[in-house]
């Protein structure tokens, strides 16, 4: 994806972040693997790390005047506003960090050439996910919750939603008395959103995500309808079960937190138990196949393939650490890891090789990194390289 040159100006901007004290988890790693990946990296490290002297540098960076420099440097190059761009870019680097790497201002306009810096630009484009969602009323009412922030939304079927701080909340008193009403929140890719059942129930449903439910529960269960995935804390009531239906798999509690993952494009249907008890009913289109109960700490994946539930004890937070910001991989092939990438950062994925889907990683990172940041990790762990070409990412083997 980069460079030699880049990549070097990135190293050495991570080196100044990591004396600053402000690296990230993802980007400490990348540096760790960058540095542990040859002798000659670790070298580079090192004598970076000997000559950064962050209080004499800041002075010589602030005794730095880029205009006169970019003068004495005009002639040799052509007067362009991206390279005099580039050029005051690099100076200010350079100059807080005295890079022993002889990578001057000319080495560096020829070395970033338009079809790179076209490229960073694409990937800086493409951004994390945020708060948002679309609430669609059983009379067909469709609103924006991401427009409806911090207010008091009247719906047209007569109820007041709060709707705050990316947290749409239903609330018994200021629902209209009428019969029941059925209503959608929907989630696209790139986004999540939280919501607050009239119960008091919590939920967080992640990107590209459908939450079927009624505005307020009457009769025996509490029911739900899934599409997607969605981390619920429920509002203990022993006297009315809480079920989340899906497509294969009914989730009955009556009050606990788990987490439930139902994507049409995946194969495996999970439920991950982190409190509580839940009773978990396997489906085909023919009725229950299977019935489990699941302690915490325990998932049941259920292959929609073989129609077969495996029973097994997980680390919870690899399967819930997207509710807290997080991406958390243990022995994750490739594939899946790009299918949740793609629905946060809102990309196609498209695989130059299918066997390059069974690579596996291990690792965390921030889930509102930058998405570059994300793929030079991937890249470093494995024999991988991606090319982004607008909103559709290539990953190609390296030859």
């Amino acid at each position: 994806m980069m460079s030699t040159t880049k990549a070097h100006i990135k190293i050495s901007k991570l080196i100044y972040k990591e004396k600053s004290n402000l690296l990230s988890i993802s980007e400490t790693d990348f540096l760790n693997a960058w540095k542990n990946e040859s002798e000659q990296n670790r070298s580079i490290y090192e004598r970076l790390s000997e000559d950064l002297d962050l209080d004499s540098k800041k002075k010589e960076y602030n005794q730095i005047d880029s205009e006169q420099a970019w003068k004495k440097l005009e002639p040799q190059l052509k007067s362009e506003t991206k390279v005099r761009t580039l050029f005051k870019e690099f100076v200010r680097y350079a100059a807080v960090l005295i890079l022993p790497l002889a990578i001057g201002g000319y080495l560096v306009y020829n070395a970033i050439d338009s079809v790179e810096t076209y490229e960073e630009v694409l990937v800086d484009n493409i951004t994390p996910g945020t708060q948002k969602a679309t609430l669609i009323l059983s009379n067909g009412e469709t609103i924006d919750l991401e427009d409806q922030q911090n207010r008091l939304i009247t719906t047209t079927e007569g109820d007041q939603l709060k709707n705050s701080d990316h947290k749409l909340s239903y609330d018994s008193e200021h629902l209209a008395e009428m019969k029941i009403k059925w209503h959608r929140l929907l989630v696209p890719k790139g986004g999540e959103y939280q919501l607050q059942l009239s119960d008091g129930t919590q939920v967080w449903l992640n990107s590209d995500s459908e939450l079927k439910y009624t505005d307020r529960f009457i009769g025996k269960d509490r029911i739900v309808y899934l599409k997607g995935e969605a981390y619920f804390d429920v509002a203990k009531d022993k006297e009315h079960a809480f079920i989340v239906q899906t497509n294969r798999m009914d989730v009955k509690v009556y009050g606990t937190e788990f987490n439930v993952m139902a994507y049409d494009d995946e194969e495996l249907t999970q439920t991950t138990l982190v409190e509580g008890s839940v009773g978990v009913h396997l489906k085909n289109e023919s009725g229950i196949v299977e019935k489990m109960m699941l302690e915490p700490n325990m998932q049941v994946a259920y292959n929609k393939g073989t129609l077969k539930g495996e029973l097994r004890t997980v680390k919870t937070s690899l399967y819930t650490g997207w509710k807290d910001g997080r991406f958390q991989f243990n022995d994750e092939d490739l594939g899946s890891i790009m299918r949740k990438l793609s629905r946060w950062y809102n990309v196609k994925v498209f695989f130059q090789n299918p066997s390059i889907q069974n690579i596996r990683f291990t690792g965390e990172m921030k889930r509102f990194e930058d998405f570059s940041t994300i793929l030079n990790l991937l890249e470093l762990g494995s024999n991988v390289e991606f090319e982004i070409k607008g909103d559709v990412l290539t990953v190609n083997q390296k030859i």
